[in-house]
């Protein structure tokens, strides 16, 4: 993913080549992973190396101990 473009990904109804998909979606997943993730005190990070492959991490903090 050319890194412009990293920045886009967690922004509503951003897609990335959308000419080229056959079922085109509404752009939202990453969105709503990354402002879930939040409300539970995590994140959600993109890692990506242009031509090479990405990472995308769901960070969520640990439960209380009980």
């Amino acid at each position: 993913i050319p890194p412009e473009v990293v920045l886009q990904l967690s922004q509503p109804f951003a897609q990335v080549d959308r000419r080229n998909r056959e079922t085109p979606g509404a752009g939202l997943s990453l969105a709503l992973i990354q402002q879930v993730a939040r409300l539970h005190g995590g994140d959600l990070t993109i890692d990506s190396e242009y031509g090479k492959g990405s990472a995308f991490t769901l960070w969520l903090p640990t439960a209380p101990p009980q």
